[in-house]
């Protein structure tokens, strides 16, 4: 019901064919905060221990409590730590409704061997920031469906920079790849599943490489 409202009753993208319409749709409908969940994130970078997060979110607690760190390196979070988490910006709830933002501009079709790709060669400002940097301009995107279920969705979105850029002047950026991956509750409801990036660069002219690793669990529906 939630697709076939959205299908009728939200804007549609220019140019796009009938399925990439449907899939803006299911991405359009989905609620950013509608989802409890777990994440995990694994942290590595060169010179560094690898570092891991266990976080809760549960938009049914005020907004100042939605996020809690649950454990650092496997163990209880300490003051310090807290403190540190703190301090963390958080602007976004991970969601497959953040595609809506991009998935709408033109793109290329591909059909091949039962999978349909779609390319986007552009994309729109605000679609990947990394700290401050929008690097949309000069970024390209990859979205693979799944057509298997009852209702195609996106199921796996591959980000990947074309150009090196500079940020706050002592940190450069050689190259960026970042892919999330979705998966269908037995609702229909798509939510995310994992999201990896590597960026290779330099930082006061040292060079190294970033390597970041989330996985989601106990995602439920809450509203």
């Amino acid at each position: 019901m939630a697709i076939a409202v959205a299908l009728f009753g939200l804007p549609t993208a220019a140019g796009a064919d009938e399925l990439q319409q449907r899939l803006l749709a299911g991405m359009q409908a989905t609620r950013a905060d509608g989802f409890a969940f777990r994440q995990t994130t694994a942290i590595e970078r060169t010179g560094a221990a690898r570092k891991t997060l266990v976080e809760q979110f549960d938009p049914r607690r005020a907004a100042a409590e939605r996020w809690s760190l649950i454990s650092v390196d496997g163990r209880a979070p300490t003051e310090k730590d807290l403190a540190g988490w703190r301090k963390i910006k958080r602007e976004r709830v991970p969601s497959y409704a953040e595609n809506a933002k991009w998935f709408g501009t033109p793109a290329t079709r591909v059909d091949a061997d039962g999978v349909t790709t779609y390319r986007f060669a552009r994309l729109p400002a605000g679609t990947l920031k990394i700290g401050s940097h929008d690097a949309s301009a000069d970024a390209q995107a990859e979205a693979v469906v799944n057509m298997r279920g009852r209702v195609p969705f996106v199921e796996r979105v591959r980000f990947v920079t074309t150009k090196p850029f500079r940020m706050m002047l002592v940190a450069s950026v050689q190259a960026i790849t970042a892919t999330a991956r979705y998966a269908a509750l037995p609702s229909g409801a798509v939510v995310p599943a994992e999201v990896a990036s590597r960026t290779t660069g330099s930082l006061m002219g040292k060079s190294g490489v970033l390597t970041t690793q989330t996985t989601y669990a106990d995602v439920q529906p809450v509203r």
